[in-house]
């Protein structure tokens, strides 16, 4: 269908319910990230012992996700379901819980992985905040690495830490209206939802086994406190939805404190 490239391949995902998670700071692991296109990819991931998995990193993604087929060869079965929400309606998803992922020298256990369809081909599943939000983490988009339990980024531009639905966010304005908007990894345009458009999309912008209409502009951003800049923008008809999605690539790096409560980001 109609709208660019780059948009059709957009991840936009979230559900209500997620695992409690324990916290566990260690020291610093730097792990290498393959970069296709605005995405990043964990290429020797292993799950329950078997593996290696590629699993793309979403920050965007409450829970995380893993294809069918993975979790048929992990011989993995759900567990319980939960009700996706995402900009094209929503949908109960069955979820499986794994027992142990392992990353390099890193170590969680219990991860809540919901088992459906990956937008992007080529990978296993989606690393979301399920595992995510057990560390504090740096993605380093100009070096490709995934930096876990480092410290922040020097010259970085700092701001609060927020939360949406259990993703990270930021305070924004957005041609002058106060906004959440969810720093994700997983989207290459800034997207904002919307509850009365007047048409039903110029631009695809497909979900994890779901697609729904967007219509293309742009819009001024003020972000951490700086003067405002002009972005593409994808504006998504969804009464569930509310605020927006921040592309990660907006920015050369970008680290997140889930232990401290905030974020840096480097231009």
């Amino acid at each position: 269908m109609g709208g660019i490239p780059q948009a059709r391949r957009m991840r936009l995902t979230c559900c209500w319910l997620l695992l409690a998670v324990t916290k566990i700071w260690g020291a610093a692991v730097t792990l290498p990230l393959h970069r296709a296109g605005h995405t990043l990819i964990l290429e020797t991931v292993y799950l329950n012992g078997q593996g290696p998995f590629r699993m793309m990193v979403d920050t965007g993604n409450a829970s995380s996700l893993i294809r069918p087929q993975a979790a048929q060869k992990l011989g993995a079965r759900a567990t319980y379901s939960v009700e996706q929400v995402t900009s094209a309606g929503v949908r109960r998803v069955p979820v499986m819980v794994i027992d142990q992922l392992t990353v390099g020298p890193v170590i969680d256990r219990q991860i809540e992985a919901m088992i459906g369809a990956v937008a992007m081909d080529g990978v296993d599943g989606v690393l979301g905040q399920s595992w995510l939000v057990r560390h504090d983490y740096l993605l380093d988009y100009h070096n490709r690495l995934l930096v876990l339990d480092g410290v922040a980024p020097d010259g970085a531009m700092r701001t609060d830490l927020r939360s949406v639905d259990g993703r990270p966010a930021v305070a924004a304005l957005v041609d002058g209206v106060a906004l959440d908007l969810v720093v994700d990894s997983g989207s290459d345009i800034l997207v904002l939802f919307e509850h009365k458009l007047h048409s039903a999309g110029e631009a695809t912008l497909s979900t994890n086994g779901q697609s729904t209409g967007a219509e293309l502009g742009s819009a001024r951003v003020a972000l951490f406190g700086t003067r405002e800049q002009r972005m593409t923008v994808a504006r998504v008809n969804s009464p569930q939805l509310s605020g927006g999605l921040l592309p990660a690539n907006t920015f050369r790096a970008i680290y997140v404190s889930n232990r401290n409560g905030y974020v840096e980001v480097v231009r």
